[in-house]
């Protein structure tokens, strides 16, 4: 009756707990006494280790192409498709053509003013995606940061967990409580890095990164440290960053999404944009022979001309020279005759308009490391680049939809063995019913006799 009482007890939990994330359905462990009965001896969860480290490295998998994704959406957006009037691709072809129109009558001040306007509209968006790369980045070290926070709460949680579970030597209602906390604890771990889990023989689940790198050692959780400086993380001085050679770390979760796009993916993207907006402002110097050297031509790094040393965050600074612009002071003029004349020359002479065209059909050297050959054409190279970076996220959304459907495809079988099936555990509830109704049946039995031997004495 006592054992029938606990597993009416067990099977009522299972049901009230079937909804709630992360329990793990409950049996009776029971041996046989002496007399040919039963006795309780604990409370077992119905665990299937490999199912579990199956689930938490799909979930880290997904977490790492969510976070790429994501981040990115904004910036994708921002650049636009080559074939959009308003892109980059598109401001840059507005230019061509315009610069083409002006050869061809290079005194018309309504050509002037819309090659003005074609190479403002570069500029911008080229500032706007530059600013939103930046913009980016710091999102992306903000979530690092706040990464790295909730791992050590989570290992400070799972040692501590450790610990309560140790004073629990039996497999009691409360052991199986603290383990079920323990497991949620260990899922939200690996959405952020993969990790191996291993048990002792006290019960203690013991973590350490992908790598091998010790995160927790029983009641012993090791701290995370993020150096801004030199991105980096490490535990203990063992270095563990996502993606370094060597690093004892771990290769998918939200943090290594996010040292992927911080070490890797979003500076190549700058990159590129800078290489494209050098190209412009020592394209238009070179071409210009109006100028002298040190002089700024139609493109400019904040009204300055280029300096090597200066590359880096380039595409946000790019300026269009004061020079042409009537509004600053200038004169639309020199977009005819060059930005370093002093005064206007002839207005149909079409010489340096026509120079300034070449620098559009003429293939310009770019640094290999952008990722896009170490010679294009203007047009080439920006259709390039957009096609290139809008390739990233495409390929991290596809990624993301096999991993989901992988990590969904175990989760079941997962929940399959671990969680509560209704239908189960109400069939259970009718054992139990009949078990109580055979031992009320035994005990009325009983009584019987003993009345019967009472009445003979």
């Amino acid at each position: 009756m006592a054992a029938t009482t606990r597993w009416s007890e067990l099977t009522a939990g299972n049901i009230a707990n079937a909804s709630n994330e992360g329990y793990v359905r409950r049996d009776l462990t029971v041996a046989s006494s002496g007399t040919g009965g039963i006795f309780v001896t604990g409370i077992s969860r119905e665990v299937d280790s490999n199912l579990d480290r199956m689930y938490r490295l799909e979930v880290a998998g997904v977490a790492r192409q969510e976070i790429i994704v994501n981040e990115l959406d904004n910036y994708s957006f921002q650049l636009g498709d080559p074939s959009d009037t308003l892109s980059m691709s598109g401001q840059l072809s507005e230019l061509y053509s315009g610069f083409g129109l002006l050869s061809n009558s290079p005194g018309d001040v309504s050509l002037q003013n819309s090659v003005l306007t074609s190479a403002n509209g570069l500029v911008s968006s080229l500032n706007d995606a530059s600013n939103t790369l930046a913009s980016t980045v710091t999102n992306v070290s903000v979530g690092i940061r706040n990464d790295v926070n909730t791992a050590n709460d989570l290992l400070d949680d799972i040692a501590n967990l450790n610990a309560q579970i140790v004073l629990e030597s039996a497999p009691t209602a409360r052991r199986a409580i603290l383990e079920d906390e323990r497991a949620i604890q260990i899922d939200a771990l690996a959405q952020l890095m993969n990790v191996n889990v291993s048990q002792d023989a006290d019960g203690n689940l013991n973590i350490s990164t992908g790598g091998g790198t010790q995160l927790v050692d029983g009641n012993v959780a090791f701290e995370v440290v993020y150096d801004i400086g030199l991105k980096e993380l490490s535990v203990g001085g063992i270095n563990i960053t996502p993606g370094q050679s060597g690093a004892r770390g771990f290769s998918e979760g939200q943090l290594a999404g996010r040292f992927e796009l911080l070490n890797d993916v979003l500076p190549q993207m700058q990159l590129q944009l800078d290489e494209f907006a050098r190209a412009l402002v020592q394209g238009f110097e070179a071409a210009d022979a109006s100028l002298v050297s040190g002089q700024a031509g139609l493109f400019t790094d904040l009204g300055a001309a280029y300096d090597p040393l200066q590359l880096e965050g380039l595409a946000g600074r790019l300026s269009v020279n004061t020079a042409v612009d009537p509004a600053e002071g200038g004169a639309l003029w020199r977009l005819r005759d060059g930005i370093g004349a002093v005064t206007q020359g002839p207005a149909s002479d079409s010489t340096q308009t026509i120079v300034f065209l070449t620098i559009f059909e003429t293939a310009q050297s770019f640094d290999t490391q952008a990722g896009q050959g170490s010679t294009a054409e203007l047009m080439n190279y920006v259709s390039g680049m957009v096609s290139d970076q809008k390739l990233v996220q495409v390929a991290a959304e596809e990624q993301l939809s096999e991993l989901a459907g992988k990590a969904e495809a175990v989760q079941a079988a997962r929940q399959s063995v671990q969680g509560v099936n209704l239908d189960t555990e109400l069939q259970k509830l009718t054992l139990i019913e009949q078990s109580f109704a055979a031992n009320a049946q035994v005990l009325q039995s009983l009584t019987q006799m003993i009345d019967s031997l009472l009445a003979a004495v």
